[in-house]
């Protein structure tokens, strides 16, 4: 090829490169339509569709993007969702209807058991950051997925605080949302899932309205403590919400005498567990915080005159050093396996059979 003929076929490449660039960056026609709805003071029906479209055509883009490249995309991705959510043009009608149609279109995505996992984090990515209560629904659907990592985001999603004080705001939806929830909880196996959920749970304006939920989810995980399953940090989350002082006031008796044999049960096979002499410093730290925290809610359930142990007395004194006085001092919570002497929780009002079996 001559001088000339080489520069010919450089110049029709680089105008076959200027096309194909121009071609990528024209909006395509559901980005277009949204655009031109952004800013109107009301969204009808027609418009809504054309938003749940746009939504579609994201999702339908990610999904058949080769696997190998849909890590990347995914990423795009979420910073699409976030710019079309973030766009300072938006007028109020599109900031509500963009979440509930993106919520919509997510919830039948998540039902999909053929939904790939980096798609199906994508979309329960996309409704925890816009934070806003039009995505409960989505992220409802969401804690139902066979992904863990949708499992995590959707119930991260439901334990952000804009998010936690709508629904406690409505007495339907905090029904339909702590039932969801603590459907998700009986059955969640993955502990940072789990602790994400127990998170959702922590309403601090509705606290004996989502003690049920704790309740059963504590059942379940009980039962696996005691087939041998070794602690997590998953209740940690929910310890810490249980422990404040608050909680035990808003509760009856009933109420606190249920939490209590749950919690004393939890503090026994943990205080059991940390007499092992050769536990890492990991596991050691894990449970000495579950058993700060466990004695900390049972000292809040108790009449002020009964007499427990001092776990978080001799944690402190010595840590894993001093874990066979760690175990007396819960003995004096729960009652002797030995002895058979009571301990503060065997009384009524809250009757924790003794040694906490």
């Amino acid at each position: 090829m001559n001088h000339r003929g080489f520069s010919l076929a450089l110049a029709l490449l680089a105008a076959m490169l200027a096309a194909a660039r121009l071609h990528a960056q024209e909006p395509s026609a559901e980005d277009q339509a949204v655009d031109a709805m952004r800013s109107l003071p009301q969204i009808n029906a027609g418009d809504q569709q054309r938003i749940a479209d746009w939504v579609q055509s994201k999702v339908t883009g990610l999904t058949s993007t080769p696997e190998k490249d849909r890590p990347a995309a995914a990423l795009k991705f979420r910073e699409t969702f976030r710019s079309q959510f973030e766009n300072p043009a938006n007028a109020p009608a599109f900031k509500t209807q963009f979440p509930v149609q993106t919520a919509a279109v997510a919830a039948g995505q998540f039902a999909n058991t053929s939904l790939d996992s980096t798609t199906s984090a994508a979309l329960a990515r996309a409704l925890l950051d816009m934070s806003h209560p039009e995505t409960v629904p989505g992220l409802i659907a969401g804690l139902k997925s066979s992904h863990a990592q949708t499992r995590y985001l959707c119930a991260a999603g439901l334990a952000r605080p804009a998010v936690k004080a709508a629904i406690a705001a409505d007495k339907e939806k905090l029904a339909t949302a702590v039932q969801a929830v603590k459907a998700a909880g009986v059955t969640e196996m993955n502990p940072v899932a789990l602790s994400r959920i127990y998170l959702a749970l922590s309403i601090p304006e509705q606290p004996a309205a989502v003690l049920d939920a704790y309740l059963a989810i504590f059942e379940q995980r009980l039962k696996s403590r005691r087939a041998g399953a070794t602690a997590d940090a998953a209740e940690i989350d929910a310890f810490e919400f249980l422990r404040n002082p608050v909680v035990a006031r808003t509760l009856n008796a009933d109420q606190k005498s249920q939490l209590a044999k749950l919690i004393a049960v939890f503090l026994r096979l943990d205080a059991e567990r940390y007499v092992t002499p050769t536990l890492d410093f990991a596991e050691i730290d894990l449970l000495e915080r579950r058993l700060d925290a466990g004695e900390d809610i049972l000292a809040s359930l108790v009449d002020s005159q009964a007499k427990g142990g001092k776990v978080r007395e001799e944690l402190a004194a010595g840590g894993h050093d001093r874990r066979a006085e760690v175990q007396n001092e819960v003995y004096k919570w729960i009652g002797h396996p030995e002895t058979k002497e009571p301990g503060a929780l065997n009384a009524a009002p809250l009757n924790v059979p003794l040694a906490a079996p």
